[in-house]
């Protein structure tokens, strides 16, 4: 019975006479069962599934999916395996696996879950938590010797557990792997990274804690300062005092000076680990709140507690100071992992540098001078003109591209954008470009352009590590408007390039989870200030997505920026991203190298955006046809913090209607 349940309800609703789709197009026959599968509504479905299936729409797969998904409990293996086979190595055959793979879970077929689990292409990684859970679980139920030391690495990962993962949990417990020690040390993480739920789970598992400690991780939660006043966290247990060490931790990213008085009150509560951990958190937040005493603080603790994040911060405050000597010891003593990262490499070889150490620099230089990506372009300057592995670059045919747009899953991709499912058709394609080499990513992203669909372009040209295409990264849509506008307001248009490539990769209808819209991803808020400022009347929100408007509204605001900070094009985009005033009070005492600001800024989003605009924009200038500066010159110097502050600068437009 149940291999026919998907038949029936077609017939059923055939008896039932709903056979209007059969006269519908493709796009509106997706749209209804899309609806259908949100209300719930099965025996709809089936008649849009039936109706996209005598057309043989490349749309069907979805219709198809959204049926599993409602009756995945009714569904056999059999079933499960047609949809596999007739998809084969696509997303939504990927999807069907993960959502099987967890129904074999929570049943506890183990062999059916390794068998199914086999079945996933070597590229693709399970992201869900409840599938890594269950992959654990069945690894212990099947005696396989590693699964205790993923199990534990997958708690240290620090990932929020769903129920789905209470049975390995239950399973690493049992036998000794998840015990006391561990806990606590997961439930303090937890607790320092601000997941208090998780905190709550772990917590009810040791054997040490009673219900009352619910209530007061949610007391400090709430209000740390109140919470440690009342006194009623009970300090003698582990659970307990990391509660004293969360409340400081708090406290110390708004205030520094609070939290140290409160750790001087209560640290008597602390053993000796404890108060390095509570050291190491107050050393990391003075370090990105840019205080001279990070480095004091972290020298004074034991550098084995250093988390990854800790370590970064005070190799960033020994670059803040220029202190080159720290610099060196504190990349060289983090874990080697870490110091592999093409930033910490650059930084060594800069240190080097600055001790004299030349030719070992050199060597370090040499190797990330191929990399493609901020660190590889300054490391190139840095070493200057030598040679070097030449860099192989390919450039599509277009038999090649017409061939490429033949598959099936471009094809589902095209009608996929067809009923305006972009969000669906660029998750397509980045599950497909994951099983392209070099030179197929390269004709995906010739494809896409040719398209028009700039963004799905740059992320394939963007992905090749040997073999690139540089025209291809780097598109220039738009050109007339940015031109025009650059032009009109007097800035750079690689700036606005670099700009455009970051914030919306050339989509003139996104829409950011903040609000923010359009190619230059305006806020609605700064877009009213400026069309106020420009005399648009009658503007509103919608206009946003007029790519003219956006553009005018963008540059307006670059030039703003820029004006602000004296030309400072660092200093321009990071206010562009988080505002004027957190530019501004990023600045030093004294002055600083644009790149040491660049990677020295408190938000990892704006720090990111900051060296990927200015890397772009680098890439743009030669691109564009326009003068060529280094990326060194580019960043620039910026100056100390004393001439940086708003009284001081020069600027055309009013700052105080946008700060």
């Amino acid at each position: 019975m149940k291999t026919r349940f998907l038949s029936l309800l077609f017939f059923a609703a055939c008896l039932l006479g709903t056979s209007t789709l059969a006269f519908a197009g493709d796009a509106e026959v997706y749209l209804q069962a899309k609806q259908a599968y949100q209300t719930r509504n099965l025996p709809q479905l089936a008649e849009a599934t039936e109706a996209l299936k005598q057309r043989r729409s490349p749309l069907l797969p979805y219709l198809q999916y959204w049926q599993m998904i409602l009756t995945m409990d009714q569904l056999s293996y059999y079933q499960v395996q047609a949809f596999l086979q007739e998809n084969n190595e696509s997303l939504l055959s990927q999807r069907v696996r993960e959502l099987w793979l967890k129904r074999l879970g929570r049943v506890q077929f183990w062999d059916q879950f390794v068998e199914m689990r086999a079945q996933m292409p070597m590229y693709y990684s399970i992201n869900d938590t409840g599938n890594q859970c269950y992959q654990v679980q069945a690894g212990i139920a099947l005696d396989d010797p590693n699964a205790y030391e993923d199990g534990k690495k997958l708690l240290l990962a620090g990932k929020d557990f769903p129920a789905d993962c209470q049975g390995m949990m239950e399973a690493l417990q049992q036998v000794g792997v998840l015990d006391e020690k561990l806990l606590l040390t997961l439930y303090r993480d937890a607790l320092f990274s601000n997941k208090t739920g998780l905190a709550k789970v772990l917590a009810k598992r040791s054997s040490k804690t009673d219900n009352s400690l619910s209530r007061q991780i949610d007391d400090v939660a709430q209000n740390p300062a109140l919470a440690l006043k009342k006194g009623s966290i009970q300090e003698r247990s582990g659970y307990g005092r990391a509660l004293y060490m969360y409340a400081i931790h708090r406290q110390a990213k708004a205030d520094l000076a609070v939290a140290k008085t409160s750790y001087q009150k209560y640290s008597g509560f602390l053993d000796n680990d404890e108060k390095q951990l509570v050291q190491a958190y107050m050393a990391l937040e003075a370090a990105r709140k840019h205080e001279p005493e990070a480095m004091q603080g972290f020298a004074k603790v034991n550098t084995a507690l250093l988390s990854s994040e800790q370590w970064e911060w005070y190799a960033r405050s020994a670059l803040r100071q220029q202190d080159w000597h720290q610099v060196l010891k504190v990349i060289n003593e983090m874990p080697a992992a870490l110091a592999e990262e093409s930033a910490w490499r650059y930084w060594k070889a800069r240190a080097l540098i600055a001790k004299g150490q030349v030719a070992e620099a050199n060597q370090i230089l040499a190797k990330l001078s191929q990399e493609r990506h901020f660190y590889g372009w300054l490391a190139a300057e840095d070493l200057g003109p030598v040679a070097g592995e030449p860099m192989a670059t390919y450039q599509p045919g277009d038999d090649e591209v017409r061939q490429f747009a033949k598959q099936p899953a471009v094809k589902r991709m095209e009608a996929l954008f067809d009923v305006e499912a972009r969000y669906e058709a660029r998750l397509e394609w980045m599950y497909l470009l994951e099983a392209l080499d070099d030179s197929t990513r390269i004709v995906a992203a010739q494809y896409a352009l040719l398209k028009g669909w700039y963004d799905l372009a740059v992320l394939a040209a963007d992905k090749t590590s040997r073999t690139h295409n540089f025209e291809l990264r780097y598109p220039t849509p738009y050109r007339d408007y940015l031109q025009k506008a650059s032009r009109s307001r007097a800035i750079d248009e690689a700036w606005v390039y670099g700009i455009i490539r970051q914030e919306s990769r050339f989509m003139h209808y996104a829409k950011s989870s903040v609000g923010a819209g359009g190619l230059m991803q305006v806020m609605p808020a700064t877009a009213k200030w400026i069309a106020k400022k420009l005399g648009l009347n009658g503007y509103h929100d919608g206009m946003l997505h007029d790519i003219d408007t956006n553009v005018n509204l963008g540059t307006y605001y670059m030039r703003y920026t820029l004006d602000t900070f004296n030309g400072q094009e660092v200093m321009a985009t990071a206010a562009y991203n988080a505002g004027p005033s957190r530019a501004r009070r990023w600045a030093a005492n004294a002055p600083l190298e644009g790149a040491i600001y660049a990677e020295t800024i408190p938000f990892s989003e704006t720090r990111n955006y900051v060296k990927k605009v200015l890397a772009n924009a680098h890439m743009y200038a030669p691109r564009l046809g326009l003068p060529m500066l280094t990326l060194k010159k580019r960043l620039g110097t910026i100056p100390a913090r004393s001439t940086a502050d708003a009284e001081n600068v020069t600027t055309t437009i009013s700052i105080s209607e946008q700060e």
